[in-house]
């Protein structure tokens, strides 16, 4: 058996091909012609195929490049190099024509074109099949045919004729006449390929895709038809009205919008999010649960399905869509789904309720203020924290979170003391719920004592303690995660989503603290060496807590909804001391990417910032400019023209 040309019939010939198990055979146009037997066999054995609407038109004229598709795929032909002027290799039967013509069953004329779209003769049939019998090494005995229409015909056309008749494979007509320049049709090809081959037909090639339906009990149901290729399967999708196409049993395509898709890779504790189709440029990752791994107890991330071909996903999360690897995705239709991640305004709070789908539970977290549209009792769908929408998929509302986009260069109004009577009276909280984990919290949490060090660095440092806070809460639960108190490290400093366990210990976690400052943000002294809230640094994403789309969490932490778990801490920290900080500020966006941030109006360059939709925080407006707190601690404010910076609704103000 020769190799097979598998790589090749991504290239198909214009059809889908119907799988061995159809039971639909009696109702096309096949049933009842004379060479219905033929045409089924190579039908079957995935020679020739039908198209779109089920037909396979048997009497439709066949090209040559269509005969020379079918011969390689018949005969299992290798790859071969290019040959013909008029044949690209990347046309769709191009390379099916070049293997034909390595093995020497195709020629061209003497101008070095083959004509693949002219109609082949049934004389230029008969020539290609002998030349198959001499690859195939069959002989046959030439007796001249004795029909009378091949006067004028060449001799070689004459043996060629004589040769398939002597061995069974071409006949005539009734009348005593071969008709050696009719047209050709698509059942004499079959039935002449099924006997060059005396019916021993080469095994069935794998053809993946199927399109499909879903019911509202998410039971799915395949189209007995199958396709080479997901493009073909696409416009099958698209013509029939179905709403799936699936491959090898998994759904890799769903109409727009329509559902969701999990970070369900091979293997590996995150996924990369890819701006680019080609999965080249990736921006940020987030949590994954392995299909076929348990080694990492992550949550599955939930994104807003937006497209996909066999190539890539294309998902909406955190305020922009990304690219992701198929590999990388599970698609679940919104019809039928076990469940999804929603929110609720409970008692005027926005709740987020997450939906596992590896366990069909939900856990749920405080992320701040309630939307005013959102009514108490309903449920509310985003994948950003801001742009709301109904049961019905219909917009409700956008609205943003004050904390999650308020820059991290401000400072509290809460005093070292102030911080600390919440921290004491936080982690006392933590201890009378009688969980393990908080036993003895009171006393022992890594936190406590905290205020002090926290307003040095906001002081010394520029980062706003109050942020730095939370952080701490959420990272180390509340000072008492074994990070926090075997390593003093309150931020997950080092902790890696491949190896959970081990992370950077420090003396104390007042020098952990310094650590972030320096690193991470402000740089030691005021210096701006580089970090998350320095722009231009390659984690820069904006000085804010943030999204998967800008801000802090674009790059700190794998989990897509770090920002808003951070920002609820926060405004549950201002509420509590009597929310002196909430709305303090006027929040805006970016609007274009490059953008200058001057030192005055009209003034010098400050700074850049690199990339769309950065999250300011407005100090007043001055004609046509914005003042707004600088990203850098060398300068507290900056310039920014006005057209520049979309101001942000707030939840709650």
């Amino acid at each position: 058996m020769k190799k097979a040309i598998s790589f090749l019939m991504a290239f198909v010939l214009f059809f889908p091909l119907l799988p061995v198990s159809d039971t639909k055979v009696q109702a096309d146009d096949v049933a009842g012609i004379k060479l219905e037997a033929e045409l089924r066999a190579m039908i079957k054995a995935g020679v020739m195929g039908g198209y779109e609407d089920g037909t396979f038109r048997p009497g439709n004229s066949v090209t040559r490049e269509e005969f020379a598709t079918f011969l390689a795929r018949a005969l299992e032909l290798p790859a071969g190099p290019p040959v013909f002027k008029d044949v690209s290799p990347s046309s769709k039967l191009g390379a099916y024509v070049n293997a034909a013509a390595a093995a020497g069953i195709v020629n061209g004329g003497s101008d070095g074109r083959f004509n693949p779209k002219s109609t082949i003769l049934r004389k230029d049939m008969a020539l290609m099949i002998s030349n198959a019998l001499n690859h195939l090494n069959k002989t046959a005995s030439y007796t001249a045919p004795a029909f009378t229409d091949l006067d004028g015909l060449s001799s070689t056309h004459k043996i060629a004729i004589g040769k398939s008749v002597n061995l069974g494979i071409i006949s005539g007509y009734t009348d005593n006449t071969f008709r050696p320049d009719a047209n050709a049709q698509r059942d004499q090809a079959a039935a002449f390929i099924y006997r060059l081959l005396d019916g021993k037909l080469p095994e069935v090639p794998v053809k993946d895709y199927q399109t499909a339906n879903i019911d509202s009990s998410g039971n799915i149901t395949r189209s007995s038809v199958s396709y080479e290729s997901f493009n073909l399967a696409k416009q099958a999708m698209t013509s029939s009205g179905a709403e799936l196409i699936t491959k090898d049993g998994k759904v890799i395509h769903m109409k727009d919008n329509a559902g969701m898709v999990f970070a369900k890779p091979p293997s590996g504790a995150t996924i990369n999010l890819y701006t680019d189709a080609a999965l080249k440029n990736a921006k940020t990752y987030v949590t994954a649960n392995p299909q076929s791994a348990t080694k990492f107890p992550y949550t599955t991330t939930e994104m807003k399905y937006v497209t996909s071909t066999d190539q890539y996903v294309e998902v909406y999360i955190g305020g922009e869509n990304y690219f992701i690897k198929p590999s990388d995705a599970l698609l679940v239709p919104f019809e039928g789904a076990k469940g999804r991640s929603y929110y609720q305004n409970v008692n005027g709070s926005l709740v987020h309720y997450i939906y596992s789908i590896e366990n069909n539970n939900y856990a749920s977290y405080n992320a701040g203020v309630a939307p005013s549209f959102m009514q108490a009792g309903q449920k509310y769908y985003s994948w950003d924290n801001f742009s709301f929408y109904n049961a019905a998929g219909h917009a409700a509302g956008r609205q943003y979170q004050y904390f999650q986009f308020l820059s991290a260069r401000t400072a509290t109004s809460y005093t070292a003391a102030q911080l600390d009577d919440y921290i004491k009276k936080a982690v006392a909280d933590r201890e009378k719920t009688g969980q393990a984990r908080y036993k003895d919290a009171s006393t022992k949490s890594k936190i406590l004592g905290l205020g002090t060090a926290l307003k040095k660095v906001e002081e010394e440092k520029k980062v706003n303690a109050l942020l730095v806070l939370a952080m701490a809460i959420h990272e180390s639960d509340y000072g008492t995660s074994p990070h926090a108190y075997n390593n003093n490290n309150l931020f997950g400093i080092q902790v890696y989503d491949n190896n959970p366990e081990k992370g950077k210990s420090f003396a104390t976690p007042e020098e952990g603290l310094n650590h972030l400052a320096d690193e991470y943000f402000a740089g030691a002294d005021g210096d701006w060496r580089g970090g998350y809230l320095t722009p231009g640094d390659w984690r820069a994403f904006g000085g804010a807590p943030g999204t998967k789309s800008n801000g802090i969490n674009v790059k700190y932490a794998s989990d897509p909804f770090w920002g808003a778990k951070v920002a609820g801490h926060m405004r549950r920290i201002d509420q509590a001391l009597g929310s002196k900080d909430f709305g303090k500020y006027t929040l805006g966006f970016t609007s274009a990417a490059d953008l200058n941030v001057r030192v005055s109006a009209n003034g010098s360059l400050l700074f850049t910032y690199p990339l769309n939709r950065m999250p300011v925080t407005v100090l007043g407006q001055s004609g046509t400019w914005t003042r707004v707190i600088s990203d850098i601690p060398a300068r507290p404010d900056g310039y920014i023209h006005s057209d520049y910076i979309n101001l942000l609704p707030v939840a709650g103000k």
